[in-house]
């Protein structure tokens, strides 16, 4: 018979055990919450850029100033194509795409069409999911939403993983990427079953074949992509980079690879290249400046290929050599005009060199066509801060203009951003020089846009808005298309307890390119059931 002794010490270790277990469970459902976080997080877009006017016609942007041999007489328009998903112009997209599929049939120089048109439409950006399924909808015997739609789940896939190495990737955000996967691959493959020339598909495919280390699919992928188009290069890009160690594979076997198609093709021989620019990229030798560029620079030797010259410009901009840096992405920019990543690393060069305004403008061009970049999302508010620090030293010189062309681009990066409307209504506030002035026309009979906003924050502070609106009605009239003024004018509509106006100037004011009018519009949508 156990003593009472005993007994209390089995009931302390009872409840010991019992507090073991439940520290180890709250441990786990920590662990838990924080995965699913982070996962979250990385499929939200950095921002969502109003969706500007649809293209007409091919939306391939012609180059000026560009060689044949040396960069393309023109490259897709990704953001004109998001246009037209975004405003649901359908058959509009599907012949789009269409005609980039056959311009790069009819030479496969222009493969680069298909590739980033796909990389735009197919950025995972979490709304593209409905649109591309209503795409579908409206056009099944096509390829085209097929392909967009199969890119974008696959993109979701790597969004869901993370860029660790597998042992440092939770199951949660593998299991993720396969369920994204298995939504991507019926598309793709009907995307190849309908146009067998379609060689954008083998991309996504090969980056599934790559995650899941199935080195068998990779191969069957290479071969019918080959064999469907010889002389296409980006595809052996995707193919070589899945060569590199990180991959499984060898710095030797992607020089084999390479050598081979070099020998049939002399014309691939930057394909030569790859494995020092897979060197250059190493984590352990990141931190020698002088050893990446020497590596880059004998990548570059076997070819001027894109990637290794914004591989430079990043390292060079890292060694703060930033005027040669800025040389370098600007050749990359020239190379392969409808890449995000360009951009992004020339807003980073200008970001370094205290440029404030081409920073704002090349990271929004970049969010414009990839809101998901880990980058662009580190990269915003450092830029935004340097707007906002330019607009105010500007308006310090009596630069009202400058500073608030800042503060514009910087509402365009932050919508609804407190410090830029603050600064923003600080400068409209400011005066405005006699030449810009001209002679003191009356707010409701000019067009010049500052005289009438500035006249609108006047009477704002005293709140009078019946004002205010005759104000933007008539300036309106006279410029149908000005985006800000919209803008302006839903302002002075909400303070009039008008929502439905107030929300018709916000959509009006996204229409034409405000990303703030894009923003309100959402919030005032999610807000009008309580207001009613």
């Amino acid at each position: 018979m156990p003593t009472l002794r005993s007994a209390l010490g089995a009931g302390v270790l009872v409840l010991g055990l019992g507090g073991a277990g439940l520290a180890v469970y709250r441990g786990h459902a920590e662990k838990r919450a924080e995965v699913e976080a982070r996962i979250e997080a990385r499929q939200q877009p950095v921002l969502m850029p109003a969706p500007g006017t649809p293209p007409r016609g091919l939306p391939v942007v012609s180059a000026t100033g560009t060689e044949r041999g040396k960069a393309p007489r023109g490259h897709v328009d990704g953001v004109g194509l998001r246009s037209l998903l975004i405003h649901r112009k359908f058959d509009d997209l599907t012949m789009a795409v269409e005609q980039l599929q056959w311009g790069m049939e009819a030479d496969p120089r222009n493969e680069h069409w298909m590739t980033d048109g796909m990389a735009a439409l197919g950025n995972g950006e979490p709304d593209s999911t409905e649109l591309l399924d209503a795409w579908v909808k409206a056009s099944p015997d096509s390829f085209a939403p097929y392909t967009a739609r199969g890119t974008h789940w696959v993109t979701v896939g790597y969004l869901r993983r993370g860029t660790k190495y597998t042992k440092a990737t939770a199951d949660e955000e593998l299991a993720g990427m396969r369920e994204a996967f298995e939504r991507a691959m019926p598309d793709l493959q009907r995307a190849w079953r309908l146009q067998p020339k379609a060689i954008t598909v083998a991309r996504p495919l090969l980056h599934v074949a790559l995650a899941l280390g199935d080195s068998e699919a990779r191969e069957r992928v290479l071969a019918r992509a080959v064999e469907q188009c010889p002389t296409c290069v980006d595809i052996l890009a995707v193919y070589l980079h899945g060569l590199a160690p990180r991959w499984g594979g060898s710095h030797e076997a992607m020089d084999a690879f390479a050598e081979a198609q070099t020998r049939t093709r002399p014309e691939l021989g930057f394909l030569r290249g790859f494995s020092d620019y897979d060197r250059a990229r190493d984590r352990r030798v990141q931190s020698e400046n002088t050893q990446i560029h020497e590596l880059l620079t004998r990548a570059l030797s076997a070819g001027d290929y894109w990637e290794f010259r914004l591989a430079r410009a990043a390292q060079l901009r890292r060694a703060q050599a930033l005027d040669e840096a800025l040389a370098e992405v600007n050749q990359a920019v020239a190379l392969r005009p409808a890449r995000a990543s360009v951009y992004f690393e020339r807003a980073r060069i200008h970001f370094a060199s205290e440029k404030w305004g081409p920073a704002g403008e090349d990271l929004l061009h970049a969010l414009r066509m990839d809101a998901m970049d880990s980058g662009g999302r580190d990269l915003q508010p450092q830029v935004v801060q340097g707007l906002i620090y330019a607009a105010s030293q500007a308006l310090k010189a009596g630069q009202r203009e400058e500073a608030l062309v800042l503060l514009e681009l910087a509402g365009q990066l932050a919508p609804g951003d407190r410090q830029v409307t603050q600064w923003r209504a600080q400068a409209v506030a400011a005066p405005i020089q006699a030449a810009a002035q001209g002679d003191a026309a009356p707010a409701e009979s000019t067009d010049d846009f500052r005289v009438v906003q500035q006249r609108d924050y006047a009477l704002a502070r005293e709140r009078r808005f019946a004002e205010i609106l005759p104000l933007w009605d008539a300036f309106l009239a006279r410029n149908p298309e000005h985006g800000l003024a919209y803008f302006e004018r839903s302002g002075t509509h909400y303070h009039l307890r008008n929502l439905e106006a107030a929300l018709a100037d916000l959509k009006k004011a996204c229409e034409f390119g405000v990303n703030e009018g894009c923003s309100r519009a959402r919030q005032l949508e999610r807000a009008r059931p309580t207001a009613r």
